[in-house]
C-alpha cells in the first residue's frame, strides 16, 4: 500500500479550495441521485462507491490536503473496460 502526503498547491486560494470543495460535493450528490434512479446493480455499486470517493475528496481538500493510500478506482484501472451505459 502506498502513502502519500499531498497538498493544494501553494497557489491555490481559500476561494478556489472552497470551491474546489464544493464541486466534490456536488458531484457525489450527482452520482448517488443517478445511482437511485439505475437498475443495474453493479452499476448502483460502483456509481454509490464514485460518490463515497468524492466526499472523501472534499473532505481531505476540506482540511487543506490529501493524505492516504493511494488507489486507483476501478474505472481507472488499464485491465478493465467500462460498462456501457444504455
Amino acid at each position: 500500500m502506498l502513502r502519500r502526503r499531498a497538498h493544494l498547491p501553494q497557489h491555490v486560494s481559500a476561494l478556489a479550495a472552497q470551491r474546489l470543495v464544493r464541486e466534490y460535493v456536488n458531484e457525489a450528490v450527482r452520482l448517488r441521485e443517478l445511482a437511485a434512479s439505475v437498475t443495474t446493480a453493479r452499476i448502483k455499486a460502483r456509481l454509490l462507491e464514485e460518490a463515497a470517493n468524492q466526499e472523501r475528496l472534499a473532505h481531505q481538500a476540506k482540511t487543506g490536503g490529501f493524505v492516504g493510500e493511494v488507489r486507483p478506482t476501478p474505472a481507472s484501472t488499464p485491465d478493465r473496460h467500462p460498462e456501457p451505459v444504455s
